[in-house]
């Protein structure tokens, strides 16, 4: 009997222990079929954005008292609620707030959850297990080219680097152009295409120009391309470019003339003028200057100003110069005769004359005339004033006639002339009017009274 009560006894212990283990665990257990503790939305493995791209993601927990965190590739948690990327809490929610997105936020961003249920006392170590949902950023970059300078140089005969920086994530393919035609770099001894830039072989004047660096990319999701164009200018010593400079010329006191020196250079060279060694002074002269020349224009008041003119030319790889000997000539005689001969719908066909002048070699007889016009219309705008006038240049020869073209039909014109020689313009004739003919008409038209006390004042 005594034995029969022990066993019973046991077996209540055992059936007691093993209802305590299963309450406990079905006090435990979640249910197969209820939600997770945590979601994100949007909800997707993979978000892709741009740089500089803002994006704001949310996880959403089940309890409102789940406490939830937000970890960055590297691990770290982000708990800062400023900043370009910060985090923003709410009932139930935390947000990850990309303000501005940089290529440093690529990779795996993961919500984690340290348990749930705040009033259960009884928690062991599988309770305190990390739930987490994670997605993975990735960042592209839009095409660039960073520091890449528009007009580079490099100096003759030696091999140059034109740098393209290209920045982009995934990285672009770049191709290369010159002036508009495609450069072949597979197996080149000229180019060779590296990850800066285009590589050119000893270069000469005949690489300056235009090159195109063109960057662009085909992914599964997206293509784009872009370029820039970059000047390449090829450094090298000054040469004259204008070899029809005359090196003995001639001026009259009261005349005027215009002394050209013209050289390439990379860098543009610098020029400086000289009148028989020494600097110019006054105010009688002008001297205009650009990239490749300069003109020397000299307004002679007496004889002094002729003599040897040199001109200087100069830039950090080389120099040269030229010296041009200004003689005194003799001042032209104007046009004896300067009137109309042929009228056409839009041009005239002028009679000029002047006689062969004497007691001067032949060098200083005329060669030509210069003819000055304008409009009615453009004479009245510009109050008369001749430097706005357009210009015609002849010279005599066999055949030469003196037509003035390219005019406005059934338009009165105001015109003048003078002679050409080697020493420059004779003084300017009296203002003569014409007017082109209507349409299909042969005859003049009657010359504005208005338009001849114009002529008459401001000749």
């Amino acid at each position: 009997m005594d034995t029969l009560i022990v066993v019973c006894s046991l077996l209540l212990l055992l059936l007691s222990q093993n209802a305590a283990i299963l309450g406990h665990l079905e006090g435990n257990a979640t249910p197969a079929s209820s939600s997770p503790p945590l979601r994100l939305q949007p909800s997707t493995p993979s978000i892709t954005h741009f740089v500089n791209d803002s994006f704001i993601i949310f996880c959403q927990t089940v309890q409102k008292d789940i406490d939830t965190k937000w970890r960055d590739p590297r691990g770290q948690t982000r708990e800062n609620t400023k900043g370009r990327v910060h985090i923003e809490k709410k009932t139930g929610l935390l947000a990850l707030v990309f303000e501005h997105i940089s290529l440093d936020d690529r990779g795996n961003w993961t919500c984690e959850v340290n348990g749930y249920g705040n009033g259960n006392q009884n928690r062991n170590v599988n309770t305190e297990r990390e739930f987490f949902s994670s997605f993975e950023l990735l960042v592209n970059q839009k095409i660039s080219f960073g520091k890449t300078e528009q007009v580079q140089s490099v100096r003759e005969g030696r091999d140059a680097m034109v740098n393209c920086f290209v920045e982009g994530m995934p990285a672009p393919e770049v191709s290369w152009l010159y002036n508009g035609e495609y450069i072949n770099t597979v197996n080149s001894s000229k180019h060779n295409r590296l990850s800066n830039g285009l590589y050119i072989r000893n270069v000469s004047q005949a690489d300056a120009g235009e090159y195109t660096c063109r960057a662009m990319r085909i992914t599964p999701t997206f293509s784009d391309s872009d370029q820039i164009t970059i000047l390449l200018r090829i450094q090298h010593k000054p040469h004259w470019f204008y070899n029809e400079t005359l090196l003995v010329q001639y001026a009259y006191v009261g005349g005027a003339v215009n002394l050209s020196c013209d050289a390439m250079g990379e860098p543009p060279p610098s020029f400086t003028w000289l009148h028989n060694g020494k600097g110019i002074l006054g105010f009688n002269h002008r001297i205009f200057v650009a990239d490749y020349g300069a003109t020397l224009q000299l307004n002679i008041r007496n004889d002094s100003q002729f003599g040897d003119y040199k001109c200087k030319v100069a830039n950090p790889l080389g120099s040269l110069e030229r010296v041009i000997k200004l003689l005194a000539g003799a001042k032209p005689m104007g046009p004896t005769r300067f009137q109309l001969k042929r009228l056409f719908a839009d041009a005239f066909e002028l009679d000029l004359r002047t006689p062969r002048m004497t007691n001067v070699s032949d060098e200083m007889q005329i060669f030509g005339y210069r003819v000055a016009y304008m409009s009615e219309g453009e004479f009245k705008f510009s109050a008369g004033n001749w430097s706005h006038a357009k210009q015609r240049d002849f010279s005599f020869h066999r055949g030469q006639r003196f037509i003035i073209s390219h005019l406005k039909g059934n338009t009165t014109y105001l015109m003048r002339a003078a002679s050409r020689n080697l020493a420059g313009l004779s003084d300017w004739s009296g203002v003569k009017i014409f007017a082109t003919a209507a349409a299909r008409s042969w005859y003049p038209s009657p010359y504005p009274v208005y338009a001849l006390i114009l002529a008459l004042i401001y000749a």
